[in-house]
């Protein structure tokens, strides 16, 4: 499916820059000159959206993110899929979400756009002893391209602009 068919499709939230799903959620506020896109790509919470038919089929047990969001400024690309979780120790399989669903998708569209991952916990700590998950991100993503967080911040925001991830006022490399 190009990505022409998920503007067309029931996956688009039009207008939408916020999402929630349970007890977690992501906003952004858009800024002058960018065009934000929220996609609802999870049939369990969109039945209405096909991606996951036209990806795998009638293939069970494939993971699938919840979310993917496309960010435009000038000539800046990017389309970052997005995990919610209730808490922070589902890093793992958010992880294997988010790298799923992108592999999958790359083979349907070409490469001309920046590809980046975004979990969000609303419980839990960060997760520094994490980092099997950190290195498997950086492998998919590369570097500065994926953030992990339970802040209510503009995390995903910063992250689809290039912003560095932030942590107590800090900044945070991924690490490798």
């Amino acid at each position: 499916m190009p990505f022409e068919n998920l503007l067309l499709s029931s996956c688009l939230l039009p207008g939408q820059t916020y999402f929630k799903e349970s007890k977690a959620s992501v906003k952004v506020e858009p800024l002058a000159g960018e065009t934000i896109l929220f996609f609802n790509i999870d049939d369990q919470s969109n039945p209405g959206c096909k991606l996951r038919q036209f990806f795998w089929g009638i293939e069970k047990g494939q993971k699938m993110c919840d979310l993917m969001v496309f960010y435009a400024k000038d000539s800046k690309r990017v389309i970052c899929f997005v995990e919610l979780k209730d808490n922070i120790g589902d890093l793992g399989h958010a992880t294997e979400q988010v790298i799923n669903t992108y592999n999958t998708f790359k083979v349907h569209l070409k490469k001309s756009y920046t590809a980046k991952a975004f979990i969000y916990a609303c419980a839990g700590s960060l997760p520094y002893e994490h980092e099997e998950y950190q290195r498997e991100l950086l492998k998919a993503f590369g570097k500065n391209n994926f953030d992990f967080n339970n802040r209510s911040n503009d995390a995903l925001g910063d992250l689809l602009r290039g912003n560095p991830p932030q942590i107590g006022g800090g900044k945070r490399k991924n690490k490798k």
